[in-house]
């Protein structure tokens, strides 16, 4: 009752007030008059070429079709009238779906991984910045590329790295710029040389400690086996909780690079590499250490296309580890997508079937919760999800 009190009491403020009703109409008027972003309807090259006569930098929307974060800054940030005032006059702006026409090579010159990538390049067509990602505040989306942009671009910074600068707070500056354009490796390399020889300074160094947690993606680093050999010390400085979540993320992600796959599809596998990162697991006495090299069994099978050996190791995970509706979830849908043999769809579907009947009985079997308290509801309704994935497996 309040809730649909608060939404009348909102409408009506919004028509009966002036100068809400006046900002509605700005805003539409703004859309309607497209005062946001002009995107050119040509090609890159003829979008650079205008770009250098007009002595601008060339703005490049790197989106796809299925990309929702994209499709919220075509509609709702790039209409906006003050982002069209300044990009409109800074810029020559181009949109570009990256997996049709020359979006698909564009996306390979400038290595877009990841949706949506804003580039900002020269006249002469070298990347000035990048950012990675949505920000649906107008002004926070402003602020964050007028500071990517002089000596606070990812080109700038880049050169002054690449002339030997390593001072400290210029690293930690870096890597901000660096974490905007989602340059997970090139993070990593400049982590491992802000920490060096300085990791003992993370106990005292509160800066230093939030970058080695926040960029450190490898456990064979000399800040993580400091880390690892001063944990207790760590663990009273610092939130213990939040410092663990860290290391078993760090553990668990780390060895995925060791399968590689190239353009044409083939995979390989450092299978030298993850027989010493096991040793290194179980010299740090790493609890997870059998699962985790269960999980790149899994991912390796994957790479290849075994279908048949990735169902058998996933079957081998949910009866080792217990059932987890996320995994089972996710195994099933590559499954679904990708293998078309009849048994292996089935095994998967079995998975699904007996998570079914478990949910069952846990449901049977809770206990009833005191008045007034509501349960907790997961972000996914696996219910409904694995009824769906059946069909689409062919066993509904």
């Amino acid at each position: 009752m309040n809730r649909i009190c608060l939404m009348l009491m909102a409408a009506i403020l919004t028509i009966g007030c002036p100068q809400a009703k006046a900002q509605n109409e700005t805003q539409q008027a703004a859309e309607s008059a497209n005062e946001g972003i002009k995107f050119e309807n040509g090609t890159f090259d003829q979008a650079l070429t205008k770009a250098k006569q007009e002595k601008k930098m060339l703005f490049i929307d790197c989106y796809t079709s299925w990309c929702g974060p994209c499709k919220m800054l075509s509609s709702k940030v790039f209409p906006q009238k003050k982002v069209g005032d300044y990009f409109n006059k800074e810029f020559v702006s181009l949109k570009v779906d990256m997996e049709k026409g020359e979006g698909i090579d564009l996306k390979k010159r400038f290595g877009v991984k990841a949706f949506p990538t804003l580039l900002f390049i020269d006249s002469n067509g070298k990347e000035i910045n990048r950012i990675v990602g949505a920000e649906s505040d107008v002004d926070k989306f402003l602020k964050s590329v007028r500071e990517g942009l002089g000596t606070n671009s990812l080109s700038a910074m880049t050169e002054r790295y690449d002339g030997g600068e390593r001072d400290t707070a210029f690293l930690i500056a870096y890597l901000s710029v660096l974490d905007r354009a989602y340059d997970k490796v090139k993070s990593g390399e400049v982590a491992e040389v802000l920490m060096k020889g300085h990791e003992s300074d993370m106990l005292s160094n509160e800066g230093l400690y939030n970058a080695f947690l926040r960029y450190n993606k490898s456990p064979l680093t000399p800040a993580f086996q400091y880390m690892l050999a001063h944990k207790s010390a760590f663990e009273e400085k610092y939130d213990k909780e939040m410092l663990n979540q860290t290391v078993t993320y760090v553990w668990r992600s780390f060895p995925y690079s060791f399968i590689k796959k190239a353009d044409d599809g083939t995979a390989s596998f450092d299978a030298e590499g993850m027989k010493a990162y096991m040793a290194e697991m179980r010299k740090w006495n790493v609890s997870e250490a059998d699962e985790i090299e269960l999980n790149i069994d899994i991912a390796w099978a994957e790479a290849q296309g075994n279908w048949k050996q990735y169902a058998d190791l996933c079957s081998k995970h949910i009866k080792k580890y217990g059932e987890d509706d996320i995994l089972i979830y996710n195994w099933a849908s590559r499954i679904s997508k990708n293998c078309k043999d009849s048994s292996v769809r089935k095994k998967a579907a079995s998975w699904i079937k007996k998570r079914q009947a478990n949910i069952a009985k846990e449901k049977a079997n809770e206990e009833p919760l005191p008045p007034g308290v509501m349960k907790a509801m997961p972000m996914v309704n696996f219910d409904k999800a694995y009824v769906k994935l059946l069909e689409e497996l062919g066993d509904s």
